[in-house]
């Protein structure tokens, strides 16, 4: 099985606007949400799958910093045939894309 990655950002917008960030990146993917806390800040959701393919698990956390500022902590891993580390780069970059259009 292979080892979890995990990134951790800061961004200039509030706590509310980077969790719908974040679920608008999942949506994109087609992620499977399987819990999501909104008080805590909390997404669970897995990524890909298919008869044969690899199915990746990203935990999603934000946190408000500041009253204008949010964090975001993501870990992959890998839940089935390896996973598809290629996941946790591309979430990243949708959400910074998200984020920035609000």
């Amino acid at each position: 099985m292979s080892a979890a990655l995990s990134k951790q950002r800061i961004y200039p917008i509030p706590y509310e606007l980077l969790y719908g960030s974040c679920l608008t990146a999942l949506g994109q993917m087609r992620a499977h949400i399987e819990h999501q806390d909104i008080e805590r800040g909390a997404i669970v959701a897995t990524i890909g799958g298919g008869l044969l393919g690899p199915v990746s698990e990203l935990a999603v956390t934000v946190a408000a910093v500041a009253q204008a500022k949010a964090q975001l902590a993501v870990t992959w891993r890998a839940r089935a045939r390896g996973g598809d580390r290629t996941i946790l780069p591309a979430f990243v970059a949708a959400v910074d894309l998200a984020a920035a259009q609000r």
